[in-house]
């Protein structure tokens, strides 16, 4: 063949191979994956009603491109989502995934998506600050939060605002949990509180007997109780509170982030009057983007979101407008991650609020401190503080690789007295850091 046609045969190929590269496949496949069954049904089929909200609103189309949802119940078993995340990506062949919703399972799935990075994975609910930090992997973005992410402020809040100086946790024991405690912790501590005691439970657990004996036996020496599960356990957490009289010799309990979400309000009732909060969404924010997000969720379903829904919502939506940067183009994996990573959110566009993706691929994201009140007969939470632009790294965000190099969060790491903890972060922040705390009286 003489050179001028191998050219222009070469140029033909190269062409047509372009034009192959841009062009947008014929149908979308998406896949969710999150416990829709057992005690954590609340976590996967919230996160899936908002992944479908958001799909609905387009009628599951993308310019004209059919999309096909593909959904996978985890049972809340680690090694069930593990087997169900191989068949989404061999046996319907996705194009990526949302989800999942629990802390352990998050875990797993980092590791799996480290190893399947052709899969891009938008995590759902799940919040280990590790998915997101230690072992970040670039195919997995959350749109979502870590569990310390939203409560740093709320420590700082219990001890500048609230003013309590020692205060009880009563949780689950898993690394969900662990990481609320370990970023409540930091932020009470470093900011005049004096110590964190915690209590862990067994994640199942429903009879708090012996707990509810212990913390009467500590009331005289503890300010308030801050409950740290989930599901079923915070409501007979709630209720035995009473039967047992600790609401005599309390002030209040406060919450992690999950105890008073909108799902959660109707079964705790008016106990939940009061109680504090923190979180990175609130239902009775007033946004127009909110309350369009509500009312088509109520209309849809027959009830009003919570957070967990708000999160699968926000999870498509993101996904949606990477889709808008590659034309529907979502068959390269590399491309897509990288115009997730890219995406901005603003008030108008998120119920939540503005956010953006640091570089590890973790929204920077308002964070407001909650309180719960009864508004037209109805309880919500409302905001009485909102802290802008936080980090996953909270107030550590300008030394975000002193705070990684640092133990990972446990059920007993960082520790809980002041005097303990100061002498830790010493190790890993500095003599200075420190310093500057005991000299300001906290977080400037």
């Amino acid at each position: 063949m003489a050179k001028g046609k191998f050219a222009v045969l070469l140029t033909a190929v190269m062409f047509f191979a372009t034009v192959g590269t841009v062009s947008a496949v014929d149908e979308i496949r998406v896949g969710t994956i999150g416990p829709t069954t057992g005690w954590a049904t609340i976590f996967g089929e919230g996160a899936l009603q908002g992944v479908k909200l958001a799909l609905a609103e387009r009628d599951y189309k993308f310019n004209g491109i059919p999309i096909k949802l593909f959904s996978e119940d985890t049972k809340a078993d680690v090694e069930v989502m593990v087997t169900k995340l191989g068949s989404l990506k061999n046996r319907d062949k996705v194009h990526f995934i949302i989800g999942p919703s629990l802390g352990h399972e998050g875990m797993a799935a980092v590791d799996w998506g480290a190893r399947n990075p052709d899969t891009p994975m938008l995590i759902g609910y799940s919040a280990p600050e590790d998915i997101t930090m230690r072992k970040a992997t670039y195919s997995v973005v959350r749109p979502g939060w870590t569990g310390a992410q939203v409560i740093f402020n709320f420590g700082q809040y219990c001890a500048k605002d609230l003013g309590y100086k020692k205060i009880i946790i009563v949780g689950q024991d898993y690394s969900y949990p662990w990481d609320q405690a370990a970023g409540f912790i930091r932020g009470f501590l470093e900011n005049g509180g004096e110590e964190v005691l915690r209590i862990w439970h067994p994640v199942e657990a429903v009879d708090f007997s012996s707990i509810m004996a212990r913390l009467a036996s500590l009331s005289g020496e503890y300010d308030a109780v801050l409950n740290n599960s989930g599901g079923a356990q915070v409501v007979a957490f709630f209720k035995q509170w009473k039967q047992f009289g600790l609401d005599k010799k309390y002030p209040q309990i406060l919450g992690q982030a999950n105890v008073p979400i909108v799902s959660m309000l109707p079964e705790l009732g008016d106990q939940a009057l009061g109680v504090y909060s923190s979180l990175h969404y609130y239902d009775g924010n007033p946004s127009k983007a909110n309350q369009k997000f509500r009312e088509d969720f109520k209309k849809a379903y027959g009830h009003y979101p919570d957070v967990i829904a708000m999160q699968g919502y926000d999870a498509m939506r993101v996904a949606f407008k990477a889709m808008e940067a590659l034309n529907g183009k979502v068959d390269d994996p590399k491309a897509f991650v990288e115009a997730v990573r890219k995406v901005k959110m603003s008030n108008a566009e998120s119920p939540r609020g503005p956010f953006y993706f640091d570089s590890f691929g973790n929204p920077i994201q308002n964070i407001y401190i909650k309180k719960v009140v009864k508004k037209d007969g109805k309880l919500m939470n409302i905001a009485v503080k909102t802290y802008e632009n936080v980090s996953q790294f909270g107030p550590y965000a300008n030394m975000a690789q002193k705070y990684m190099a640092g133990p990972a969060t446990t059920r007993d790491y960082p520790p809980g007295k002041k005097a303990e903890y100061f002498a830790e972060i010493e190790k890993w922040f500095g003599k200075d850091y420190v310093k500057n705390l005991k000299k300001n009286g906290g977080w400037k």
